[in-house]
């Protein structure tokens, strides 16, 4: 491919490993594997991750050792005890994991919630940043 995607580049440079999907299973929950966007520039990588039905308060993004975790519960649309006529569509929580090979800035890492979308900007550290060097004529 020709193509100079986030997927591509983290293929060939091994700045993000995206681990296959993981069976969580906690009291008998369904956790769902979020789709995520992963985009990345010279400042950091922004995370767009599909969370349906989650609220601000029911997410938890973490970041530890390299490890970049995202995780929402979501409260079932019906209250207990009225069923569906027809049901197409599953509710549960989501789970969903990355390795950044990148080394990032942890207390820059920034999260924001909205129509179901949880936009999630990670920065890379001062050292893994390009620098311009200055060339000074003699």
């Amino acid at each position: 491919m020709s193509d100079n995607t986030t997927i591509q580049k983290s293929e060939n440079a091994n700045a993000i490993d995206v681990p296959q999907q993981q069976q969580q299973r906690a009291e008998q929950a369904q956790y769902y594997t979020p789709l995520v966007d992963v985009a990345e520039n010279d400042d950091g990588f922004l995370f767009q991750a599909d969370l349906p039905g989650a609220r601000a308060g029911d997410v938890d993004v973490s970041y530890d050792n390299g490890t970049l975790t995202i995780q929402a519960r979501v409260q079932p649309r019906r209250p207990a005890g009225h069923p569906y006529v027809w049901r197409e569509y599953g509710v549960g929580h989501f789970y969903r994991q990355f390795t950044l090979r990148t080394p990032v800035d942890a207390d820059g890492i920034r999260a924001q919630l909205k129509d179901g979308v949880l936009d999630l900007f990670v920065p890379k550290a001062s050292t893994a940043k390009p620098r311009r060097i200055e060339v000074q004529s003699a």
